[in-house]
């Protein structure tokens, strides 16, 4: 095996190298351990020349465990030793991420979802999280009532600009989650959640609550969010 006078480290699949190849080539990365259990035995790899050194690209896995990893580099000239830097991603995603729901003040509503890790380390599922629902036609109803306000001050048209802000404001939607499965969702698994939503009763009396009105959150958990639209339904 070959000697470098610099050891070659990957991280994000690429490395520059000291060695120096003449032309491009393709080349395998032989892994090992944990490394070769999640991707298996062998990478297919690039090598470009680059000022007298070798620019290596190869693709590693989003599901890869994170660690520093050894491996092999075989090329047309020889093998050399290689540290894969894998680092630690931690993502869930969820599906859909966006939903629509119907609904009143103070009704809650199920809908069913699907959580997934992209990611390489095991994660908890959040149980839920909470969002500020605004009308959809809010910011265009703001200005709507500084450009109508008889007021001349400017604060004072200002002022209605926030109100008709104010009145757009449904409140806080809460989402709580749950799932038959328990426990931390490892790399590259999904589960099926049940996402409960309780729609707020309004915070400020003027709000308009006509059927068909909308309304739209962003719900921020750890790794997860999830955009949710309200459309109003018929008082019964």
């Amino acid at each position: 095996m070959a000697e470098l006078a610099e050891g070659i480290t990957l991280r994000k699949g690429s490395a520059l190298a000291s060695f120096e190849v003449a032309e491009p080539q393709s080349a395998v990365l032989k892994l090992g351990g944990a490394l070769k259990k999640e991707m298996g035995a062998e990478l297919r790899a690039r090598l470009v020349p680059r000022k007298g050194q070798t620019r290596i690209a190869t693709r590693i896995g989003k599901t890869a465990p994170p660690g520093v990893h050894k491996a092999t580099l075989v090329t047309n000239d020889g093998e050399y030793p290689v540290m894969v830097d894998v680092p630690v991603r931690e993502k869930l995603r969820l599906s859909p991420g966006s939903i629509s729901i119907t609904g009143r003040p103070g009704e809650r509503i199920t809908a069913q979802l699907t959580v997934s890790n992209r990611g390489n380390v095991a994660l908890p599922v959040s149980t839920g999280g909470v969002g500020g629902l605004f009308a959809s036609d809010g910011l265009a109803g703001a200005f709507s009532a500084a450009y109508a306000s008889d007021a001349e001050a400017p604060l004072e048209v200002f002022g209605e600009f926030i109100l008709g802000l104010r009145r757009s404001y449904l409140g806080l939607m809460r989402l709580k989650l749950t799932s038959k499965d328990k426990g931390d969702l490892a790399p590259g698994e999904s589960r099926a959640l049940t996402g409960e939503f309780a729609v707020p009763e309004p915070l400020n009396a003027a709000t308009q609550l006509g059927a068909g009105r909308r309304f739209h959150t962003t719900i921020v958990m750890p790794h997860l969010r999830l955009v949710a639209r309200l459309t109003l339904s018929a008082p019964e």
